[in-house]
């Protein structure tokens, strides 16, 4: 009997400890499943900052602390910038940083975090917002400690404290970045001469860019007093040429992306889904040609090979004068359509569109943006002439008429044709910018136009 009471004990004894073991992984696996769940949802965690002095730890420091809490990808790019504020004493004021990278298991992960001594020793971490992470070498944060490395962050401290009397200093990094004028910049490594002895920060002064990994490193506070300087590494220098060469091609590249993306195809076919008057062209958003920003030029491509721009020839006071150029090769060379197809009026193109090689619309608006006027090639902008509409015809004006005490005369600025079930269809707005105003249509290329109603 005692030895089976003694069975019996060790027999519950063994069960109390398998339940205990038992619950111990329950609760480990619950534990593990909400901690992963965590890092899965749009969560924040909580990160004491032990690193907190700049001159000692730099932003080394702060990814070591973030690392040992939450985990961090080997390689780490920016979704905008780095930023962090210290006092004079190298205790950190403030952290303001978004990145991401590939977790262990290949992942996608991003990290928001935000740092405010004056309110927490933690620094808050969002896992998994929104971003845009498409891994450009261009925001790595790997060159940030190079940078860093090279600069003696205390030293410019103290000597700035004591010129500018300012109690706070920080660092701002955005992967790489150009620059056109060489100003407050300076060049960390030893190389900063082409073959010929030159200083590549000197080349600016002539046109271009140089374009680097950079940190700007300031002056902070309500005292601040605007020192800033920005240390750059292994800059580039690219020249204006060469720069407007790229630009160029950017252009012609965006402009062919946009071919046949209107309300036609490439032979002019309607897309019977568009919706005629929509005010796409104001945002610069859906249009089939593109705009030059460097020298205001504006371009179309039919496809990839046939193209048509207007190239400023001249400009004054706000307006340009215009050729029409057409290439057949894709852009790698340009021969002169028409020399003047405005027939002699400037201002700044509204745009241009052809829906096949002999039937295009180009446009031209005043400066001010209260008014524009159309012109229609039918041989492929040889010859060119101004849309006529029937505004006698109009019998109806938009609501907002009344409202603004508008006429009829109000009413011209012409919007950019959209082509919609074998019919152009025009706008007629007040001016640039407003979206009711008055339809014309042609059933016959642009021959005639007719009154068919207002439109909101």
């Amino acid at each position: 009997m005692k030895r089976e009471n003694t069975r019996k004990k060790y027999q519950l004894k063994n069960w109390l400890k398998a339940g205990m073991i038992l619950l111990l992984v329950c609760l480990g696996g619950l534990y593990f499943f909400k901690t992963s769940e965590r890092f899965q949802k749009n969560d924040e965690v909580k990160v004491t900052l032990k690193h907190d002095n700049f001159f000692d730890d730099s932003v080394a420091g702060i990814l070591e602390d973030l690392d040992n809490e939450i985990g961090l990808p080997k390689k780490i790019y920016l979704v905008n910038h780095f930023n962090v504020t210290f006092y004079a004493t190298g205790e950190i004021a403030a952290i303001d940083t978004f990145f991401y990278g590939e977790d262990e298991n290949g992942e996608t992960r991003t990290y928001l975090v935000d740092y405010n001594r004056k309110k927490s020793s933690k620094m808050t971490v969002y896992i998994n917002n929104y971003a845009e992470t498409d891994y450009e070498e261009d925001m790595c944060l790997t060159p940030l400690f190079e940078l860093l490395g090279n600069i003696k962050v205390k030293e410019q401290v103290d000597s700035w404290a004591e010129e500018t009397k300012s109690h706070t200093f920080g660092i701002s990094y955005s992967g790489k970045r150009a620059f056109t004028s060489a100003d407050s910049l300076q060049v960390i490594n030893a190389e900063n001469t082409d073959t010929n002895g030159n200083s590549i920060l000197s080349k600016v002064e002539y046109g271009g860019e140089v374009t680097g990994f950079a940190v700007t490193f300031s002056t902070g506070g309500e005292e601040n007093t605007g020192e800033i300087i920005t240390y750059i590494i292994n800059p580039k220098y690219i020249s204006a040429a060469v720069l407007a060469q790229q630009n160029r091609r950017e252009q012609i590249d965006e402009a062919k992306n946009g071919a046949g993306n209107d309300t036609t195809d490439n032979t002019g076919n309607a897309d019977p889904n568009a919706v005629a008057g929509d005010d796409e062209e104001e945002s610069g958003d859906g249009t089939p040609w593109t705009e030059n920003r460097e020298d205001g030029s504006v371009y179309f491509f039919l496809d990839d090979n046939t193209g048509y721009r207007l190239l400023v020839a001249d400009a004054a006071a706000g307006s340009r004068f215009y050729e029409l150029e057409m290439t057949k090769d894709g852009g790698q060379s340009w021969n002169q359509q028409n020399a003047d197809p405005f027939d002699g009026n400037i201002g700044v193109a509204e745009g241009i569109e052809f829906y096949n090689e002999n039937l295009g619309v180009i446009g031209l608006a005043g400066a001010s943006g209260d008014y524009s006027t159309l012109y229609l090639t039918q041989d492929g902008g040889k010859t060119f002439s101004m849309i006529e509409l029937s505004m006698d015809e109009v019998t109806e004006l938009p609501d907002t008429a009344a409202e603004y005490g508008f006429s009829i005369s109000d009413y011209d600025y012409c919007k950019m044709p959209q082509q919609k079930d074998g019919k152009l269809i025009i706008k007629v707005i007040s001016a640039m910018g407003e979206n009711d105003g008055i339809l014309f249509e042609s059933i016959d290329s642009g021959n005639t136009w007719n009154y068919s109603g207002i439109s909101y």
